[in-house]
């Protein structure tokens, strides 16, 4: 029994040690995360992935969450809901109306997760798309990261779907769309991609919220699970251009 814990131990250990790296250079970073797969997650895994986002901020990171809601839902109780589920996990959170670039910082810089409702009270019946406002949003913020979840991995390699590309530059992208090469489930998500990188968001990754802890492998392993766009090469990472 002692060498199985041992063993175990020294696996965790390892997870750990690969991870500083990527902890490094991601430290203090913005990443804006797009909530768009509430409606696949049960309660259960709804409050992983939560877990998750307060994971990221525990490492050093700062994530901001954009959600949505639908017409006859309450949306500003939505958003005290979410906030409340990250506070579960031992972080603060604070559900914000529309997009205020000052608010957002303030709570940045006080420690705080915001989660964003696109929607304000002076448009609340309007629909606004949580993928544009996670756009704006990852723009205003200069931030490092803008994080599509939703049912789609990524750009598929294959026609059978069976691997997704880790990453891709902005140019092998415009190749794939041109050849047809990109599917209609994801492309709304890499058009406004595309339009993040070139307003100066660093890389944008598509993942699919619904796989557990996607977040976290994704950000902390080499290969990750989804597709990270960025604009060339230059763009790789310390650790990806070392494992190069």
């Amino acid at each position: 029994m002692e060498q199985k814990v041992f063993e175990e131990i020294e696996r965790k250990a390892e997870i750990l040690i690969r991870a500083l790296p990527y902890i490094r250079d991601f430290n203090r970073q913005v990443a804006v995360i797009e909530y768009g797969c509430r409606k696949y997650l049960s309660p259960v895994a709804e409050q992983d992935l939560m877990q998750d986002i307060a994971l990221l901020k525990t490492v050093g990171m700062k994530p901001v969450v954009v959600h949505d809601a639908p017409m006859g839902v309450d949306k500003f109780r939505e958003n005290k809901r979410i906030a409340k589920l990250l506070e579960l996990c031992g972080t603060k959170a604070i559900g914000v109306c529309g997009i205020d670039s000052h608010t957002l910082h303030m709570m940045l810089d006080n420690d705080y997760i915001p989660v964003i409702m696109p929607n304000d009270i002076d448009n609340e019946n309007v629909v606004i798309d949580s993928k544009d406002a996670a756009l704006e949003t990852a723009v205003v913020l200069h931030a490092d990261k803008l994080i599509y979840l939703s049912s789609h991995r990524g750009i598929w390699k294959d026609e059978k779907r069976t691997e997704v590309y880790p990453h891709l530059t902005v140019e092998k992208i415009q190749k794939m769309k041109e050849e047809g090469k990109v599917t209609e489930g994801v492309m709304s998500r890499v058009e406004r991609g595309l339009t993040a990188i070139e307003k100066g968001v660093n890389r944008v990754h598509l993942l699919d919220g619904r796989m557990q802890h996607a977040l976290l492998l994704e950000f902390f392993s080499v290969a990750g699970v989804g597709t990270a766009m960025i604009k060339d090469e230059n763009q790789l990472y310390a650790h990806e251009k070392d494992e190069d």
